[in-house]
């Protein structure tokens, strides 16, 4: 990606572009649109890749779990039992946190 350009006036700020800036944000622009596209696309094969591999070992569990996804995704679970779940989640990982932190020796603990 290109490096961010430098602050300039702009009609709000005090200044005017000249067209030659708005052209050169204009390519960088350009530029950076093409190489996200082309993360996107590379993005997009390697997950190909991925799942027809994990289709053609574990074919049942891969529809299921694509399934599953499209449900939730499609809004099939009501809110209410996803928030319910997020804060069942959330809790258990604060305990969790809590309990690793008890834990954990304190630097002031080490013997002298």
């Amino acid at each position: 990606m290109n490096a961010p350009a430098p602050s300039r006036r702009f009609p709000g700020n005090g200044g005017t572009p000249s067209t030659r800036e708005l052209l050169e944000d204009t390519d960088r622009l350009r530029e950076d649109v093409v190489a996200l596209a082309g993360a996107v696309r590379r993005a997009a094969r390697g997950w190909r890749t991925i799942l027809r591999q994990q289709l053609d070992r574990q074919p049942y569990a891969t529809l299921a779990v694509a399934a599953g996804v499209g449900y939730v995704l499609g809004g099939g679970v009501p809110t209410l039992l996803i928030r319910g779940l997020v804060g069942v989640g959330g809790r258990f990982a604060v305990e969790q946190a809590i309990a690793r932190l008890a834990a954990s020796p304190s630097p002031d603990s080490s013997p002298r």
